[in-house]
Parts: structure tokens; C-alpha cells; sequence
């Protein structure tokens, strides 16, 4: 049946198009757009039509960097964002509140924090913890992912012990004793959530895993994400996905980037490669460094706030290399983490001495985050063709903390219009749960550059509306390998379209987070509708 889309402002995105006001929508694919009497002609007989009445379309959004299975998970957790728990008192009452809904075997688990924003202005400690829940594991979960803060019982089953060293790539609060705060930074905390979210994974059935995949696709597709890469893909999460697709529960695209560490099984798993049209693994996910909103990306310099040093960087320069080369000729896409000016400059050295052999970087291996991309080493990821996916959503919801961390070279971080001007491929993205998965708010961030307090972070750096829709549709369509199928509304391409109260390309800058998604809609079906638009929804 053919879908035809009448009385709307239809922004296809595509390179040199005008206006259309309607569009023809074949077996899932755009088969036109322009003028409503053209597409009229073009249509099959009992055609179906909706009338938009002047409400704006524009291309599926696409994430291109964010956790969608943490996103299911960490939804039904306790909420220990700010503004939501602005002070650790209020963290307090969030884990007690959890603590009665957990069941045994499970850990109580909230997350969402940042330590510059709570009235306190520092982590949570294991004795706040302790007073919360003092008879069972606890733990909250730093914004960032990349630092949390364990209980007693909690660093007790973690294996964490007063004396101990630092675990190789990461870092364990200490007092001026010595003894642990209960804060964990960066790779031991990643195994811990690895391993608590697996546990918690394995005591769902089939039915359940999938309730968390489309829990997580509901809240995507709300937005107007239609697909979205999955940058943390390990075995119990991209097998849960390869359930709901096969149950026909996969409500939006995903694009996994698989842990680099879970190569292994995925050679046995027959689930490399494209699962289905809405489900592939195709790329490697490595991390470099720390976060920026941790402090412990890999910096020249030191940091002039806590935990002060020059972050953490992961692996050295040669073993980095080596493991692009290899997987380079395995044949997958690489994507490594990249935060700080340190960090970054390992990673196109790495990708430097693999592209010499391969120029244009035809497996589009990426920079995730880029952050602290300077001049010099944005001409050289230019000069090699690296994409850069990167956040905007950042400045309005950790601008603070960067700025009050990085000070007179905050204006250089993210710097999204230099880079899109050297010729590099700038994808935008979430990195949700750490931030909003609202693209909406990434795409005003992109236009604004304005932080939480109101400060403007490198206002030179500032794009237009179109340029930074442009990084949610081609850009980050091209960042995927899906440029063919995905990112504009042209012939051929599937149907992946979002119905917006608005356009965000005539809105005032201030206004594109606040309009409003009223449909998503994925190969030509309504996979969400905030109210009737399209016949039979």
C-alpha cells in the first residue's frame, strides 16, 4: 500500500533539493517528494493519505553514540540526576526508596550524578552509602560512567580493600588515611557494571530481555531516534537485541559496536555482520581514555580540580596500533574513545600507520567524543578522513564541569564548526544514558554552545540549525556505512521520518528542544505517535 504524506513542510536534507510539501512512501521506501499534485499522479490507486496540516518531516534521527541497552537498563533504576537529587541527602533517600523495589541477589543501583552538581560539590562517599543502605551492595553511578561510589558491603564483594593498589586503568578514592571513599574511576568500574548488568540480564527470561530492549526503543523512538549505534554491544546485551529482532520487538535501528574484548565470541556467535535490516555488528568499540566530565581523560598537562593528575590513558601508543592493525585486517570498523588532547593524539597516530596503506579511510574508522580534538590534530584527522562522533548535548548538561576543568582552552573543546569546516565528517550523537538521548536538545546545543549556568563555550564554534541537523541525518548516517539507506528523504531510502511540531530549522534557537516529536516512523510504520497522525494509528 502506498503511503502518501500531504500538507506538511518536508525537509528532505537531501543535497541540493528544494521544497516538498508532500511524499510518496512505496514498501517501506521514499519513492518521492514535492509538490502534492506530482505525488498524487505518482501513487497507486486506494492510496493511503496523511495531512500533516503544515506540521514539519524531516529525516529519521540517528544517534550514532549511545548505550541503548544501559539506557533500558538504568531506566528502571534510581534516579540520581540533578536536578532531580540535588544534594547526597536526597541520593540517600533515592537508594532507600530503590532498595525496597530491589529484589535479592541484585544490587541496589542508582546513577545519574555529578559531583559538581550536588550542593555538596563532591562524589558520595561509602559512609553515605552506608547510611542508606547499610545491609546490601550499593551503588550510584557518576553521569559520566566513568566513576561511581560503592558501600561498604559493595567495595567489600568487589574485591576492594583498604592498602590495595590502584587497579590497572583506574583509580580508587582514598582519604587523607588512606583509606577508600568508596569512589571507583574508570576500568574497574566498567567491569563492575558490566558484570552486575550481565547478572541482572541472566535472571530474565527471553520475554523479559526483550521488555528491556523495547523499553529502551519506546524512549528512542519518543524522541525521534529511529536508529542508533550501540557503543558498549557485549554478548548478553547483543544477544538480547538478536531476540527482540527475532520476536519482530526491535522498534528502531541499531548499529552495534561490539567491546573489543568480546571478539572471541562474536566469531562463534554468528552474529557478526547484519542480523537484519534493523540489527548489525559490524564495528569494534575500544576506549583510549577517561571521561572529560570524570576528569580523567588522558590530557597534556594537569587537571586544577579533583582528582587532579592527567587522566587516564588506557593503552600505549604501540599497543594501541597493534590492535587497529589487527582488527583493521579482520575487517571491522574501529571506534575508539577519545577525550583528551593525550588520548586523541595515540589514536590518529594509530589510525596514521593503517591508513598509510589504506588512504581515505575506507572502513571509516572513528573518533568517539573527540573532545579535546585542538587545531593540529583536527587537520591531521581531517587529512586521514577520520569521523568524529561527537555529543552536543554536552555543553547544556556538562559545559559546567568542563569549563571549571579544562579553563581558558574550554572555548577550544567540541569546536564542531572548525572541525565540519577542515572537512571532517562530524556525527552527532547522545552518549545517552550519560546525558539526554533528546536529539532535539543536541541539535539547540549545537546552535547555542550554552552551558547549565549560562555561559557560552567557544561561541566561534557555534553551527547553524541546518548544519547541526545535518550531523543527527548524512552525517551520522555516513559515520554508520548507511549513507545508501539512511540520513535523507530520497528515493530509494527507507522510510525513516520523524513529524515535528516544528521545524528546528525556523525555530528561534531557543525553542528546537522544546518542539515537540509527534510521530516516528520506521520503513514507512508508525513506530510512535503522540497523537493520531497517521490512518489506522
Amino acid at each position: 500500500m502506498d503511503l502518501i504524506i500531504e500538507d506538511a513542510d518536508i525537509v528532505t536534507m537531501a543535497t541540493g533539493a528544494g521544497p516538498a510539501t508532500s511524499m510518496l512512501v512505496t514498501d517501506g521506501r521514499v519513492a518521492a517528494a514535492g509538490s502534492a499534485a506530482a505525488i498524487r499522479a505518482m501513487a497507486g490507486p486506494g492510496a493511503e493519505v496523511a495531512r500533516l496540516d503544515g506540521a514539519t518531516v524531516i529525516p529519521g534521527l540517528i544517534d550514532a553514540h549511545c548505550h541503548v541497552a544501559d539506557i533500558g537498563y538504568l531506566a528502571a533504576r534510581a534516579d540520581c540526576s540533578q536536578p532531580a537529587a540535588p544534594d547526597i541527602p536526597a541520593i540517600q533517600a533515592r537508594l532507600r526508596e530503590e532498595a525496597g523495589r530491589t529484589p535479592a541477589g541484585s544490587w541496589v543501583t542508582g546513577s545519574g550524578y555529578a559531583e559538581y552538581k550536588l550542593r555538596e560539590g563532591r562524589h558520595p562517599t561509602r559512609a553515605d552509602l552506608d547510611a542508606a543502605v547499610p545491609d546490601r551492595p550499593a551503588v550510584v553511578y557518576h553521569a559520566s560512567l566513568h566513576a561511581g561510589a560503592l558501600n561498604s558491603a559493595a567495595l567489600a564483594e568487589a574485591g576492594f580493600s583498604d592498602g590495595q593498589p590502584d587497579p590497572p586503568g583506574g583509580a580508587l578514592g582514598r582519604d587523607e588515611q588512606g583509606r577508600l571513599t568508596g569512589v571507583v574511576f574508570e576500568r574497574p568500574l566498567f567491569g563492575l557494571f558490566e558484570r552486575n548488568f550481565r547478572a541482572d540480564l541472566t535472571r530474565l527470561d527471553a520475554a523479559g530481555r526483550t521488555r528491556l530492549v523495547e523499553s529502551a526503543g519506546r524512549h528512542l523512538t519518543a524522541l525521534g531516534v529511529t536508529t542508533a549505534a550501540d557503543a558498549d554491544m557485549r554478548r548478553d546485551t547483543l544477544t538480547a537485541f538478536a531476540e527482540a529482532d527475532d520476536a519482530g520487538a526491535l522498534g528502531l535501528r541499531v548499529y552495534g559496536l561490539v567491546v573489543h574484548d568480546q571478539l572471541d565470541w562474536l566469531a562463534g556467535s554468528g552474529l557478526r555482520g547484519r542480523h537484519s535490516d534493523r540489527l548489525a555488528a559490524e564495528a569494534v568499540k575500544i576506549w583510549a581514555d577517561g571521561g572529560m566530565s570524570s576528569r580523567t581523560a588522558a590530557i597534556h598537562g594537569t587537571y586544577p580540580v579533583p582528582p587532579h593528575g592527567s587522566g587516564i590513558l588506557f593503552f600505549e601508543p604501540d599497543e594501541l596500533s597493534g590492535m587497529v592493525r589487527d582488527l583493521d585486517a579482520q575487517g571491522f570498523q574501529v571506534c575508539i574513545h577519545a577525550q583528551g588532547d593525550r588520548a586523541i593524539e595515540a589514536v590518529v597516530g594509530a589510525y596514521a600507520a593503517v591508513l598509510a596503506r589504506a588512504p581515505g579511510n575506507p572502513r571509516r574508522h572513528r573518533i568517539e567524543h573527540g573532545g579535546a580534538l585542538y587545531p593540529p590534530l583536527a587537520a591531521r584527522a581531517a587529512e586521514l578522513a577520520i569521523p568524529v562522533v561527537s555529543q552536543p548535548g554536552f555543553m547544556s548538561a556538562l559545559g559546567d564541569g568542563f569549563a571549571e576543568a579544562f579553563g581558558e582552552r574550554a572555548d577550544q573543546l567540541y569546536a564542531f564548526r572548525s572541525w565540519r569546516e577542515a572537512g571532517i565528517t562530524v556525527a552527532g550523537s547522545s552518549d545517552a544514558p550519560v546525558i539526554t538521548a533528546d536529539p532535539l536538545v543536541g541539535i539547540r546545543d549545537a546552535v547555542l554552545r550554552r552551558t547549565g549556568a549560562g555561559r557560552v563555550l567557544g561561541p566561534a564554534e557555534r553551527v547553524s540549525a541546518a548544519d547541526a541537523l545535518d550531523m543527527y541525518t548524512s552525517q551520522a548516517a555516513f559515520a554508520l556505512h548507511r549513507e545508501n539507506e539512511l540520513g535523507t528523504l530520497e528515493p530509494g531510502k527507507a522510510a525513516d521520518f520523524v513529524v515535528l511540531d516544528r521545524s528546528p530549522l525556523t525555530a528561534g534557537p531557543d525553542q528546537i528542544g522544546d518542539i515537540r516529536v509527534l510521530a516516528t516512523v520506521l520503513g514507512g510504520t508508525p513506530v510512535f505517535q503522540a497523537e493520531r497522525v497517521f490512518p489506522g494509528g
